[in-house]
């Protein structure tokens, strides 16, 4: 069986490509193809004939798809990654039209589901389910000395925060929240991966509180450098103010690295579901959006002893990926 994976433009560091990667090598009874909503409209024959399901994976791709679905009649489902407080109001509309005329709906955490309205909720009604992003957990990267390649030296103490440059990603606190840290020591850089819309606006704050030489700007790298830099970090950074599942936590936990992340439920409700203690996967939470609990939890952090003895198997991409072939074949 052949499934499709629709987007708005295909990435190499995005979940989608990362998932029908994986599926493909590991999964032999079916296949998925990733394709963009401007490649998929250009081939809409020979998707009518080889695909048996559409997937979709973005707001404006899949609502389009849906459109010409009424003719193409294939079996449907989205997977919803963000939190719907944090939609423009037309996407809003579009996650309406997407949840109405979709076969099944899934989540990739509970309180996607929770905060929505409850007109969208209703519209789903025994079509949804909430399945936790998972991750390779024994992903094999291929080593790079990050040091040399980003001019960071290896005595320095790397807190790494690997975000687009949005609102949710809480930057700008962040920033404010590791100054008087890197006041009292010198030597510890943050490491920011990424870009996006507030870019200028962070660099101006950085700039503003005089830290040039110790946040560092990455911009855009390769995921075999993001596990590298998950290696090689004291501390991995995440306090957003609102997230689907975050991948890049799932990764870092399964690096074993420590790890600092916002106590919103989109971080907390995969521990307790997993009934998993979060000292025991050197995690630390705090308040987002209170820049002296990110600061004291940032240096109680990296005070920690990091624990390497952990089994990250609930977080498997394997266990995510058998429970949405079990959907697939639910909805033929």
């Amino acid at each position: 069986m052949k499934i499709l994976y629709l987007v708005n433009g295909i990435s190499k560091t995005s979940i989608p490509w990362r998932w029908s990667t994986y599926f493909n090598q590991h999964f032999k009874d079916n296949s998925i193809e990733l394709l963009s909503i401007k490649s998929a409209l250009m081939r809409l024959w020979s998707i009518k004939k080889e695909v048996k399901i559409v997937h979709g994976h973005h707001i404006k791709a899949m609502a389009l798809y849906l459109l010409i679905n009424s003719i193409l009649r294939l079996k449907t489902l989205f997977t919803v990654h963000g939190s719907y407080l944090f939609l423009s109001k037309n996407n809003a509309r579009l996650l309406k039209f997407i949840f109405r005329f979709s076969d099944r709906v899934v989540f990739v955490n509970q309180i996607l589901y929770d905060t929505l309205p409850t007109s969208y909720k209703q519209s789903i009604e025994g079509k949804y389910e909430v399945i936790l992003n998972g991750v390779e957990t024994n992903y094999r990267y291929k080593k790079t000395d990050i040091y040399e390649k980003f001019n960071i030296e290896k005595t320095d103490t790397i807190c790494f925060h690997p975000a687009r440059f949005v609102t949710e990603k809480n930057h700008i606190r962040l920033i404010t929240a590791i100054k008087p840290l890197i006041e009292k020591n010198p030597k510890l850089k943050l490491v920011l991966a990424g870009n996006g819309e507030l870019q200028e606006k962070i660099e101006s704050h950085v700039k503003s509180l005089k830290l040039e030489k110790n946040v560092i700007f990455l911009g855009l790298i390769e995921r075999d450098e993001v596990y590298n830099f998950l290696e090689h970090c004291e501390l991995f950074l995440m306090p957003s103010v609102s997230e689907g599942l975050n991948i890049a936590f799932l990764e870092a936990i399964s690096m074993k690295t420590k790890v600092l992340v916002s106590d919103i439920e989109q971080f907390t409700y995969p521990l307790k579901a997993y009934n998993l203690e979060s000292k025991l996967l050197n995690v630390t939470f705090v308040d987002p959006l209170d820049e002296n609990s990110i600061s004291e939890g940032i240096e109680s952090a990296l005070e920690q002893k990091r624990n390497l003895t952990y089994d990250c198997a609930e977080f498997s991409l394997e266990s995510m990926m058998q429970k949405y072939e079990k959907i697939y074949q639910s909805i033929i």
